[in-house]
């Protein structure tokens, strides 16, 4: 069986995927900025480095 999850994070999310990268032997496949989006002109200013989206593997676990 496989689990996926998708959370939402108030501003911490990489701090959270690099903690569970280290303390739990997972491993970022994906981080996307909201600067790396198709429309970035359209970012709020102060955003452009906040996670937009990201994947981590954990085992059999994957979150986004």
């Amino acid at each position: 069986m496989r689990m996926i999850m998708y959370l939402n994070y108030g501003g911490n999310c990489e701090q959270a995927f690099r903690f569970y990268e280290q303390h739990l032997g997972g491993k970022i496949v994906s981080l996307v900025r909201h600067r790396e989006q198709p429309n970035p002109q359209n970012v709020p200013a102060g955003w452009e480095n906040a996670v937009l989206n990201a994947r981590i593997e954990i085992g059999e676990i994957m979150g986004a």
